[in-house]
């Protein structure tokens, strides 16, 4: 709990109780999941909270960079609590997002800027895929 309190101070965020349980949730759901799916996970501990809530402090988290937001098909707005620095592998058949650690794949260095005036502050990839899962289910695991 200290450590989560941290985070949102150094953030420049109080430590409010919506704030705590929605990014401890961040911590522990590793399967990027969307504002209502944490919303649904959280209210039958925390029936106080609300999907409005949920949406904002998810707002306030992707501007202060304690998570990010990732695609996956459709519009729905997807977080990845996971602060270490890494990649994501998103499966084309059933929109499954996962986590790709940056040292099983080199990188290109990015540049410092772009042709058109844009400071270049990292890098991302998302790796097209099909999970096994999927493949099991195609009947095409080697």
């Amino acid at each position: 709990m200290f450590q989560r309190v941290a985070r949102l101070h150094r953030a420049g965020l109080k430590a409010t109780e919506p704030r705590m349980v929605i990014l401890a949730a961040l911590e522990q759901d590793h399967t990027h999941p969307t504002a209502e799916h944490l919303y649904g996970t959280l209210r039958r501990d925390h029936p106080s909270l609300s999907l409005s809530t949920v949406y904002q402090t998810l707002d306030v988290f992707l501007r202060t960079g304690l998570c990010r937001r990732v695609s996956g098909p459709g519009d729905r707005l997807r977080v990845d609590g996971t602060p270490q620095d890494h990649d994501h592998a998103v499966c084309r058949l059933c929109g499954a997002i996962f986590d790709v650690d940056r040292d099983q794949v080199q990188l290109p260095t990015p540049p410092g800027q772009l042709s058109n005036g844009l400071l270049v502050t990292g890098i991302r990839f998302a790796y097209e895929v099909i999970c096994r899962a999927c493949q099991e289910a195609l009947g095409r695991v080697g």
